[in-house]
């Protein structure tokens, strides 16, 4: 991670989303804000991971990275605790046991029952007033284009807006547009951090960048399509950024955007296997279950961060890594 003269190590984060799996996130944050020296100058993310910027966002500007912390495990409990939460997982694993991802004639719950512990927990004038910018990805869906909502456009709204799965409940409308989960468009988006102060950017996965081996049972094979719908955008933008970069080196004269891509230390943390074949299920929001995605999440940064965290933004060679590894 970049470091300057005082030790200070500049991070961007972009989370992704993944229902109950983003309190894998959750532990991956936990162990990389007691890194020494660390400031986050911006985060992006999408439905769980939208959950997850905003909480963190929210606790650093009341207590710095120690708040963040308090602040994601608060969240987590909560929703744990929240009934309402708990039947809105068990709504939605009913409906993709009966396929309803396939079924237009199932009707989508009239009420998010997410509505209520997230405006109960997030404090809206604290997130736009944060240092830390927060860049919360939906989908636009008379389009399907990206809709990214930053600064002024911070709402309960758009967190809504971000974590609104179709299937489950009806859109979630911001100035007369109509938006659905932002995994559709970009799970997390990257854009939005490239110009933002730092070369470091962490990309944080709830799933693994491989695939260990073909599904073959019907629940496991819903599950892996449910992943692809949803990383697609990601692995896109990833390629895209990577031959961007990979032009931009090869002129003489460059852009903004190019001289930041050209900079750019890109890393990402992703779970070896996948989690609902380990046992997580992406739906199951008892306590235990998420405490027991946070401990994962807490050991895979932290054995990435004795292997990579020192050297990462530092060595020249790691400049061009990245490029190679996504563009095949």
């Amino acid at each position: 991670m970049h470091r300057n003269n005082s030790a200070e190590i500049v991070l961007k984060l972009a989370l992704q989303g993944g229902g109950a799996h983003g309190a894998f996130t959750w532990g991956v944050l936990d162990r990389v804000l007691q890194v020494p020296g660390l400031q986050i100058s911006a985060v992006s993310g999408t439905s769980s991971g939208a959950m997850n910027a905003a909480a963190l966002v929210q606790g650093w500007q009341r207590g710095g990275a120690e708040g963040a912390r308090i602040a994601l495990a608060e969240f987590w409990e909560a929703v744990a605790k929240h009934n309402a939460m708990a039947d809105w997982w068990a709504a939605g694993a009913r409906a993709w046991s009966d396929s309803a991802w396939f079924k237009p004639t199932l009707s989508p719950l009239s009420f998010n029952a997410m509505r209520p512990l997230v405006e109960g927990f997030f404090d809206i004038d604290t997130l736009r007033s944060s240092p830390i910018a927060l860049h919360v990805a939906a989908t636009r869906v008379r389009d399907g284009a990206l809709a990214v909502f930053q600064g002024d456009d911070l709402s309960h709204e758009a967190l809504l807006a971000s974590s609104c799965l179709p299937q489950w409940f009806p859109a979630v409308e911001i100035d007369g547009e109509a938006y659905w989960d932002g995994g559709f468009a970009g799970n997390p988006a990257l854009e939005p951090l490239l110009t933002a102060p730092g070369d470091a950017l962490l990309c944080v996965l709830v799933q693994p960048l491989q695939l260990g081996q073909v599904p073959r049972q019907s629940s496991d094979i819903l599950d892996v399509s449910a992943q692809l719908a949803f990383g697609t955008a990601f692995r896109r933008e990833l390629r895209d950024l990577a031959l961007a970069r990979r032009r931009a080196d090869q002129r003489f004269l460059h852009s903004a955007r190019e001289r930041a891509l050209r900079r750019l230390r890109l890393q990402i943390i992703a779970p070896d296997d996948g989690l609902g074949a380990l046992g997580h299920a992406a739906t199951d929001t008892r306590l235990h279950q998420l405490q027991a995605l946070r401990e994962r999440g807490y050991a895979t940064a932290d054995a990435w961060w004795q292997q990579h965290g020192e050297a990462f933004g530092e060595a020249e060679g790691d400049a061009a890594s990245w490029v190679e590894q996504f563009i095949g």
